[in-house]
């Protein structure tokens, strides 16, 4: 995916995936983000969403669980940006909410498997 790009540098994928599972291994709180963008002339122009799917992908391959890459695009976020409404499922939460077909902590592939989607508790479809 990554060696297809054509910037400069060239992006060299085994010193990112070296550095978050140094990282990881040492106890760093990881977060998920990616460089999706939709701006004319960028020089690469992931997809919202579609690039998530493919960072939580990335950061199993560095090491994560997928529990904890899930937790990387969640939780982590949440609680390191001080949303205390959000991150995870609970009483007085935001009912944001995307139903998968799968099991995303076995298989983080799962979560590209989008049977519903929820924002404030309200069904916006798949």
């Amino acid at each position: 995916m990554l060696r297809g790009l054509r910037i400069a540098p060239p992006v060299e994928f085994g010193h990112a995936r070296g550095s978050v599972r140094a990282a990881h291994a040492a106890g760093v709180t990881i977060l998920a983000g990616t460089d999706a963008n939709n701006e004319r002339g960028a020089p690469y122009r992931p997809v919202h969403g579609v690039a998530l799917h493919d960072e939580l992908a990335l950061l199993v391959d560095a090491g994560l669980s997928p529990a904890e890459a899930l937790r990387s695009a969640t939780a982590s976020p949440a609680e390191i940006f001080g949303l205390r409404d959000r991150g995870v499922i609970g009483a007085g939460r935001r009912a944001d909410l995307v139903l998968v077909d799968g099991d995303p902590t076995a298989d983080i592939g799962a979560v590209r498997r989008i049977r519903e989607v929820w924002i404030g508790g309200v069904s916006v479809g798949p």
